[in-house]
């Protein structure tokens, strides 16, 4: 068989798989979006009985059931404050392992932590301490914290693999030429890595917004949106879940879109100057 042939039928079956792989998670997703179009009569299953928008106006009227907006603000709210305490650690964090000081693979392990243990154990153990330092669980202190916990290592690890990539010449030029430390960071470094901060930020804001085991035990009274879609499947299940999920997921795709957008016109724009 020709090298040609082998490379074609190579490029079609990882092709092929990959949008298999695909499909298989996006499928599920997409049948939910079709069921939360279904009429004021519709079930949560096929067939449909009608196609309307009555689920999303009953998901802003708050009429059937539990209001979702406080969960979904308090959610919001908090991934948005994890999405820029993680940006500045995870830049912080990974600039300092650059260089090669005492205890830095200690350092790397322990930021580590809040990948490998399990949710449940974090969120259940942190309310427990913050019992015995007499807090009161509450979604903007507690959750907060075991949230960056768990978020933080997915920035830095991003930043890791952007800062591996670096140029390190950039930056010598750069001092080189009279520039202190904080000007080469500014004007250097944190323009060509700023795609990876991006993507540190959008990893601490998307797994802060959906995370349900550290939640748990640390929100305290008031619930995030992911605690109260499960207390309302407890009770009844009707498409206008099916509706907050539609909402949410196509939010994040057009907050990606939009960063994605930025992210290439300002490339345009340095390359035109």
């Amino acid at each position: 068989m020709h090298w040609k042939t082998r490379q074609r039928l190579v490029t079609w079956a990882l092709g092929t798989l990959t949008i298999g792989f695909l499909l298989y998670q996006w499928l599920p997703i997409l049948t939910l979006a079709v069921l939360s179009f279904s009429g004021p009569t519709g079930g949560t299953t096929f067939p449909m009985n009608g196609v309307s928008l009555h689920w999303y106006r009953e998901l802003w009227a708050a009429s059937f059931i539990g209001d979702f907006k406080p969960p979904l603000w308090r959610s919001f709210l908090l991934a948005l404050a994890c999405s820029g305490v993680t940006c500045v650690l995870s830049v912080a964090s990974a600039q300092a392992m650059r260089a090669r000081f005492a205890g830095h693979n200690a350092f790397f392990f322990l930021l580590l932590l809040g990948l490998m243990a399990p949710g449940l154990l974090v969120g259940f153990g942190f309310a427990l301490l913050a019992r015995l330092l007499g807090m009161e669980p509450a979604w903007n202190t507690t959750a907060f914290i075991v949230h960056v916990s768990w978020t933080l290592p997915f920035g830095f690890l991003t930043m890791l693999a952007v800062f591996n990539r670096f140029d390190v010449k950039l930056e010598e030029a750069a001092l080189t030429l009279g520039a202190n430390r904080f000007v080469a960071f500014r004007r250097i470094t944190l323009p060509i890595v700023l795609p990876g901060v991006i993507g540190a930020a959008l990893f601490g804001f998307s797994l802060s917004y959906d995370e349900f085991a550290r939640s748990m035990f640390t929100t305290g009274p008031d619930n995030t949106l992911p605690l109260a879609v499960l207390a309302q499947l407890d009770q009844q299940l009707t498409p206008e879940l099916y509706a907050i999920g539609t909402a949410t997921t196509l939010t994040s795709l057009l907050v990606i879109l939009l960063t994605t957008t930025v992210l290439w016109l300002s490339r345009r724009r340095a390359a035109a100057r």
